[in-house]
């Protein structure tokens, strides 16, 4: 790894996602987003020890086809110490990497849950479309039964031939 080299590593100790990113700045140092609370609701950019970013997690290089030269990217992490700004969906330790090897503040293991729970959405969506449609008609039909039983309690006991039972609903309460 070198200077500008835009590294990661597992959050847990499992080497897999998701993953914290920063910057290499060549000399056993990292640049990156660090939690400031232990709530990990804010963050702020700061120059750290790469064992303090590692914490005895491997440690992976990202590869790039295009990327800016090194110093640019060591530049731009170094105007952004002290940010704090941080936002797991818009601003985070992949944006912040990403931003200072390329230009691009881009976060790929957001846009995969973007994709996800769009998928997801649109399927539990149509789920939710489907079932909301039976309850209507289950409703539906209850209204028409509710309104039938209504119906056959106050005609109970009338005769159309006898006016006297008009009351027979009252007289059985």
């Amino acid at each position: 790894m070198a200077q500008g080299d835009h590294i990661y590593c597992s959050i847990y100790n499992n080497d897999k996602p998701p993953y914290h990113h920063g910057i290499d700045c060549g000399n056993e140092t990292v640049i990156h987003y660090q939690k400031k609370y232990k709530d990990g609701n804010d963050g702020i950019i700061l120059w750290v020890s790469m064992i303090e970013f590692a914490k005895n997690r491997k440690i992976y290089l990202e590869k790039y086809d295009t990327f800016d030269p090194p110093i640019v990217v060591f530049m731009r992490a170094k105007q952004k110490l002290g940010e704090e700004t941080y936002n797991i969906f818009y601003n985070n330790c992949e944006h912040f990497a990403r931003y200072c090897k390329t230009g691009k503040p881009i976060s790929l293991q957001v846009e995969k849950a973007k994709e996800i729970v769009v998928n997801d959405g649109i399927t539990v969506a149509d789920g939710l479309s489907k079932n909301l449609i039976n309850v209507i008609i289950s409703a539906e039909s209850s209204k028409n039964s509710i309104h039938k039983s209504i119906e056959d309690i106050l005609n109970f006991g009338r005769d159309k031939d006898d006016d006297d039972n008009d009351n027979s609903f009252l007289n059985l309460l």
